[in-house]
């Protein structure tokens, strides 16, 4: 149930052979903004309920942001071949 609002939101993209690709390009980076300020107030509530300043609250998320998704892949690696270190 949680990804069918990432499938609406990725439904309202136009296909790249509309005026060259230009309305893609400007409807993704709108979206990109608008899920970018959703998570940057959620992360503002999530630290005021906690306690936190709103810069540790930032850092923390982008940390979590850019590590989480190495950290998938790692474990796909290691999941998909024996010899994986």
């Amino acid at each position: 149930y949680l990804s069918i609002t990432w499938k609406l939101l990725a439904a309202v993209i136009p296909p790249p052979s509309m005026l060259g690709g230009w309305a893609t390009f400007w409807v993704a980076l709108a979206l990109i903004g608008v899920v970018t300020a959703i998570i940057g107030d959620l992360a503002s509530i999530f630290g005021c309920l906690v306690g936190l300043r709103d810069s540790v609250t930032a850092i923390t998320v982008v940390a979590l942001g850019t590590s989480l998704p190495d950290t998938f892949a790692s474990v796909l690696a290691i999941r998909s071949d024996d010899n994986a270190d």
